[in-house]
């Protein structure tokens, strides 16, 4: 009769193999290959990983002719005066004097108000046209007013000019360093006219003035004649 010693060894063998069989196998983990974000230490994931080439600095551009800067615009020069002139009658009259025309006209050069001649030669208006002047025109609303105006003319025109002066002002001043004339006359409505002319070296001053008071006319004359060259 058999051994039972061999035969339990070899039940035993197979019990073991049946149940290495019923094991479960363990799960393999996937190795990860690392992306090129991963390798630098210490970034983001998803940063870009600095460059390792040496920066360079851009050189400074130069503005070529159409960028070029402007040049600075010059400043802008005073008035100048009419040949030596005052540059308005602000300063063709003493403060004194102008409070008193205000005073008496009320307007200075309105620009509403009909132009009235400085004088009624109408040579003298030639010679003044086209040259250096300066006109004060003096007058309220209605039918009264003074005008003066001071203008440099020609050295040629000063012999026209004294001609004119003797064949429309009887009895002119020519003793002093200046020829004045003067007259007086009322027109066929009544209105007092009153007219002076000054010819100092080159200077014409013609005055006319209409209803107004003959010394403030005078005085007028003579505060302009003081503030002008000559």
């Amino acid at each position: 009769m058999p051994s039972a010693r061999p035969v339990a060894a070899l039940a035993l063998i197979g019990v073991g193999l049946a149940l290495a069989a019923c094991q479960p196998e363990p799960e393999s983990t996937p190795t990860a290959t690392p992306s090129a974000s991963e390798t630098a230490p210490g970034r983001p994931s998803g940063s870009p990983v600095p460059s390792t080439e040496p920066e360079t600095t851009p050189e400074p551009s130069v503005p070529g002719p159409s960028e070029s800067a402007a040049p600075p615009a010059p400043a802008p020069s005073p008035p100048a005066d009419a040949g030596g002139l005052p540059v308005d009658c602000a300063h063709a009259y003493s403060a004194q004097m102008q409070d008193w025309l205000y005073a008496e006209f009320g307007h200075l050069n309105p620009p509403d108000a009909s132009r009235y001649p400085s004088s009624k030669v109408a040579d003298l208006l030639d010679v003044i046209h086209g040259t250096p002047n300066l006109t004060c025109f003096w007058t309220p609303p209605g039918d009264r007013a003074l005008n003066s105006n001071a203008a440099i003319i020609r050295p040629q025109h000063v012999a026209l000019v004294r001609d004119v002066l003797a064949a429309n002002f009887p009895g002119c001043d020519d003793t002093g360093p200046q020829l004045t004339c003067s007259r007086q006359g009322e027109q066929i409505q009544g209105a007092v006219e009153i007219e002076h002319v000054v010819l100092r070296g080159d200077l014409l001053v013609t005055t006319l003035a209409l209803n107004a008071d003959a010394a403030l006319v005078d005085e007028a004359v003579d505060d302009m004649l003081a503030h002008l060259p000559g």
